[in-house]
């Protein structure tokens, strides 16, 4: 599951390069629950664990929705 965050891109312009490890280790903290929960045994790589993640971003929790609103909203400035 770390490796996921290391590699998760919270949209298609946010990669994790460009996130902060403060800002990988939110994500970790506020999404790590949904994906186990949307995307259970998933691997990153391959793009299947981000397609899940898109897939089901209808059913993200709020704390995880507004964390990645908020990371993405910094990097496009």
């Amino acid at each position: 599951m770390i490796a996921f965050f290391l590699t998760f891109a919270t949209a298609s312009t946010v990669s994790a390069q460009q996130l902060s490890l403060a800002e990988k280790m939110q994500l970790r903290e506020d999404c790590g629950p949904d994906i186990k929960r949307l995307c259970p045994g998933m691997r990153p790589g391959g793009g299947q664990l981000m397609s899940c993640i898109q897939g089901n971003k209808d059913q993200l929790s709020k704390t995880c929705s507004d964390t990645m609103a908020t990371f993405m909203a910094r990097k496009q400035d």
